[in-house]
């Protein structure tokens, strides 16, 4: 039942997903709505990411609202500029109350993590990072287009971890090929 509440801060906390659909390469069980694009675009999503931001906020009087979780999915939320996805970041605080216990998470794809990343998603306050590992068999995961390797996904478990991130979820798959 919607909340009568004229105050957003009165209202139930929500949740905001952002959709970032970029990726290195379209793996071959993905149906989500992503592609591969040239960087060059990234930027300008996310400048544009802002702006439907403020639209939504706008029109739908949330100006204020609790937010209890943000999640970034993808794509590959962590292929977007640092500086990129701080912006992104500053408009949501902006707009938004982060709940003190405010889930944000990010998907990372393994091979697209270093210290600049670790650091921007630190600083705008992300406390989980969700790995698209799909499988820990080499075979298994170049049958369908991933680029990394099991190799790849400890470093970017123990780069992660000295970063200070201890809230990492891994996705795996059932039924890959070999």
């Amino acid at each position: 039942m919607p909340s009568t509440a004229s105050n957003p801060s009165e209202r139930p906390a929500l949740g905001l997903y952002l959709c970032v659909p970029f990726c290195k390469s379209k793996c071959t069980f993905c149906n989500f709505a992503s592609q591969v694009y040239p960087a060059a675009v990234y930027d300008e999503y996310c400048s544009l990411l802002v702006r439907e931001l403020e639209l939504a906020v706008a029109a739908d009087h949330l100006d204020g609202a609790r937010l209890e979780s943000i999640y970034w999915g993808g794509g590959t939320p962590s292929l977007l500029p640092p500086a990129a996805f701080a912006r992104v970041v500053l408009a949501i605080r902006r707009r938004f109350v982060l709940t003190e216990d405010c889930e944000h998470t990010v998907e990372v794809a393994p091979g697209t993590l270093d210290e600049a990343h670790l650091a921007a998603f630190a600083a705008a306050g992300v406390n989980r990072l969700s790995f698209g590992v799909q499988s820990f068999v080499d075979a298994e995961v170049r049958a369908v287009g991933r680029l990394h390797r099991a190799a790849t996904v400890w470093q970017d478990l123990a780069r992660a971890r000295a970063a200070g991130f201890d809230n990492i979820n891994l996705d795996l798959i059932a039924g890959l090929p070999h």
